[in-house]
This record gives C-alpha cells, sequence and structure tokens, in this order.
C-alpha cells in the first residue's frame, strides 16, 4: 500500500470488497440496518406522539387551569355559578373563568337514539373551546335560556339515517326534553383541559340546563389567567375559595402537565434508544463476524500488501474503514426505513407526519460508531499477520 492515498480511494476500495462478498454483507448489513430502523422509528414515533399531545393545548393555550368539581357526599353539589364569578372577580391572576357543566343520557332523533354526552356552556366558551360549525350557526345570548342546542358532527352522523340527515332546524330529544338544532359543529381538536369531546356531544345554554343536568351547578371550569401569574398559588387560592361541605375542588395546570409529559417523554427517549441500541449491538456483532472471516480469506492479499510496504496501520485503516463503511450503509438504510415506518404508522393513527431533524443523524451515527468498536478487533487482527507466514500458508 503507497503512502499518500486518498481517504476517497481507501473508501471506494472498501466499497467495492464488500461488494464483492456478496449474501453474507448483505446479512450483516440486515442486522445494522434493523438497529438504526428501531432507533429511528422508535424515537420519531415518539416525538409524533408528543406533538399530538401538545396540539391539545394550542386551542385554550398554556395559560389555562381546569376546575373540577369533585362531590364527598350523596348530594350531587357542584361549582356555584355565583361563587366562581366572585371568586375570579377576588383572583388577581384571573381573565376569565368560563363555567360549564357535563352529564350523560339518551339523545333521540327520529328513530335513532344514542346515549350521549351533553354540555351546558355559556356563548363564551366557543371562543374558548375553538368551536365552529359547518352548518347552522353558533349558541348566542339569545339562546341564553332557549331550547337551541348544537350537535357535534360525528354525534350528527350516528343520529342521522338515509333520507333524515340531521341539520338545523331538526328536533331531538335530550333526556326526554325536545330541542332545536340551531347547528352543527365542525371538527374540534380534544383540548387537554377540556372534560367535553365536542364531536360527540350535544351543547346547550348553561342558564336553562337542569332539565337535564342533575343539579344547577357546574361541573367544571375553565379559567384563563394572565401570563405573569403563578398557576400553581392561582389554582391553590381558587380551590380553597370554592371548596365547601360535601364537595371537593381539583386544579389542573397546563403548565404543569406539560412540564411532566415532557419529562415522561425523555424517560421514553432514553429506554427507546436503549432498545435501539441493543439491535444496533447485535448487528455489530454480526459486522465483526463478517470481518474476522473476511480476514481469514485475505491472508495472501495482507501478507502481499505488507511485502510491498504497508505497514500494520495501513493494514488495520483499511478493514476498519470497511466495518465503517458496512455499518455506516446499514445505517443510513434503517434511517430511511424507520422513517418509512413511522410515517405509515402516523397515516394508520390520524397523526401528522412530522420528524425530529435531531433524530436522523443519530441512527447512521450510532451505526458508524458500532462499525468502528466492532470492525477493530478484526482490524488489528489482520495487522498482526506475518506476510511470510501469510504467502506461505496459501
Amino acid at each position: 500500500m503507497k503512502r499518500g492515498v486518498r481517504l476517497s480511494d481507501l473508501f471506494a476500495e472498501a466499497a467495492r470488497n464488500l461488494s464483492g462478498q456478496g449474501v453474507r454483507s448483505l446479512l450483516a448489513l440486515l442486522g445494522v440496518v434493523i438497529g438504526s430502523a428501531a432507533i429511528v422509528a422508535l424515537l420519531n414515533l415518539g416525538h409524533m406522539a408528543q406533538e399530538e399531545t401538545l396540539k391539545r393545548f394550542r386551542q385554550t393555550g398554556v395559560d389555562m387551569l381546569q376546575l373540577q368539581a369533585q362531590p364527598a357526599g350523596p348530594a350531587l353539589l357542584g361549582l356555584d355559578l355565583e361563587q366562581l364569578e366572585l371568586a375570579g372577580a377576588a383572583e388577581p391572576g384571573v381573565l376569565q373563568i368560563t363555567p360549564l357543566a357535563t352529564t350523560r343520557t339518551l339523545v333521540r332523533f327520529g328513530a335513532s337514539h344514542v346515549e350521549a354526552m351533553v354540555a351546558a356552556t355559556p356563548p363564551a366558551m366557543a371562543k374558548v373551546a375553538g368551536l365552529h360549525v359547518v352548518r347552522g350557526r353558533l349558541l348566542g345570548d339569545i339562546d341564553d335560556c332557549g331550547s337551541a342546542v348544537l350537535v357535534g358532527e360525528q354525534l350528527a352522523n350516528q343520529l342521522s339515517t338515509p333520507g333524515q340527515a340531521m341539520a338545523p332546524g331538526a328536533l331531538i330529544m335530550v333526556g326526554g326534553y325536545g330541542f332545536t338544532v340551531v347547528g352543527v359543529l365542525g371538527p374540534t381538536p380534544m383540548e387537554a383541559l377540556s372534560p367535553v369531546d365536542y364531536n360527540q356531544a350535544v351543547v346547550m345554554p348553561l342558564a336553562c340546563s337542569r332539565r337535564v343536568m342533575a343539579g344547577p351547578d357546574a361541573t367544571a371550569a375553565l379559567v384563563r389567567l394572565r401570563l405573569d401569574a403563578d398557576p400553581e398559588k392561582v389554582g391553590q387560592s381558587l380551590v380553597a375559595r370554592l371548596t365547601r361541605p360535601g364537595l371537593g375542588v381539583q386544579a389542573r395546570d397546563a403548565r404543569a402537565m406539560i412540564r411532566a409529559m415532557k419529562t415522561q417523554a425523555a424517560v421514553h427517549s432514553r429506554l427507546l434508544t436503549a432498545i435501539g441500541g441493543i439491535s444496533l449491538l447485535v448487528g455489530g456483532i454480526g459486522v465483526m463476524n463478517v470481518m474476522l472471516m473476511t480476514v481469514m480469506e485475505r491472508r495472501r492479499e495482507i501478507g502481499l500488501r505488507a511485502a510491498m510496504g504497508a505497514t500494520p496501520m495501513d493494514i488495520r485503516l483499511m478493514f476498519l474503514i470497511e466495518g465503517m463503511v458496512l455499518s455506516l450503509g446499514g445505517g443510513l438504510l434503517g434511517a430511511m426505513l424507520g422513517l418509512a415506518a413511522t410515517a405509515v404508522v402516523a397515516k394508520a393513527s390520524g397523526w401528522e407526519f412530522v420528524v425530529a431533524l435531531w433524530i436522523l443523524p443519530l441512527g447512521p451515527g450510532m451505526a458508524a460508531v458500532v462499525g468502528l468498536i466492532f470492525g477493530l478487533y478484526p482490524a488489528i487482527a489482520a495487522s498482526r499477520i506475518q506476510p511470510i507466514e501469510a504467502l506461505r500458508a496459501d
């Protein structure tokens, strides 16, 4: 081996040598591909799951609290509306409190019926929850104590029958009482702090919902905070103000939920990386086996190179490069396979396909490191072969 050989020539020669080994190289490559694909796919799936969870905060925002009534006795007590208003006015960190009451009851439309969630809300909830209609209109102040309701699109489709599709103006029965549909809601993402899936719910005015609800009080409330407010302190203050005999109140903080979610996601990422790393180590063992067999089969070539002036360092470098080329090639193929797998899972799950750029070099990079580590022993073994013994043995 002549001194001054370019590194690109060594890589090209390594690629030719590996291609000449045919199926053996492909089998070693397969192990690295699977390991790299596992790392990229598992980490990117975790990233996409985190993004999907964060979407649930994008409408309501991170400056929100959820107050949830928790009755502690036989009476179905809830959050008193007057106390909610007074508590919001007395707490400087609160911008807006939007109460709501929920229950589940039988909903009928024509010959169809289904048990569904009913949410009683003030008109302001439309902006807080991002509600919009595909047909008809939203609830307004004019409907404050009327018999108008909104129906989620999925529930409307479920109750509709051929020749009798639910539309504005339709009469439906909710808990035995008649209501007029004034609008069909469009698709609404499920928010993390919202206790209602509006896609499968009936929404009615809060003021006159006692005919359907178990009591006159709200079962929950969404609280918008000032940006400089401390959510934990405001939540504790509101809980203290609203708690009364027979009723406990729980406060959930959007920022605390996001912090907990990110901590959990970090733990999952480390676990998934470890799982993929184990798969990659198995592939690295396959690379080492292939390289050791290659060294045994190429003893004469090694002897000739040494006799022509190649140093042990030159021999080691040659085999190290072959191991790295094999592993890096498998890492690149595995990264593409991992992304393809996440794209399939995203489509099947209805998620948005996103790629975390920091994950892309991780699979090939770890594969290259594995190739370097597991190719080191075969390279050292090749550099220790004596030229005379190699030529004589052949």
